[in-house]
């Protein structure tokens, strides 16, 4: 599959990069995508290649800070939707200014 995701985004309300989404996006029929904050606590999570998360937990926006995550990847394959063998892993940081 071709999936990206970048490794910053700025959920400030100003109408640029306030949600967390992959940059490439193609061939994914579903996702198993995990965010945690530094002490390992689960702060977002969906199913949807499209993720857009708004730095949100709660109802409430996160701290600046860095986050890890763990995404599998479902992909449509002429057999059917595949999982991926290895989850992509990796840090998102979140800036709020």
């Amino acid at each position: 599959p071709f999936y990206e995701l970048p490794n910053t985004f700025t959920p400030n309300s100003d109408g640029y990069n306030d949600l967390f989404k992959p940059t490439i996006n193609r061939f994914v029929a579903s996702v198993d995508f995990r965010v945690f904050n530094a002490w390992g606590n689960l702060v977002f999570s969906t199913t949807d290649p499209a993720l857009l998360w708004n730095g949100r937990y709660k109802g409430d926006l996160l701290p600046d800070g860095t986050y890890h995550y763990i995404c599998t990847l479902f992909e449509n394959r002429v057999t059917g939707v595949v999982k991926t063998e290895s989850p992509l892993t990796g840090y998102i940081h979140l800036l709020k200014n």
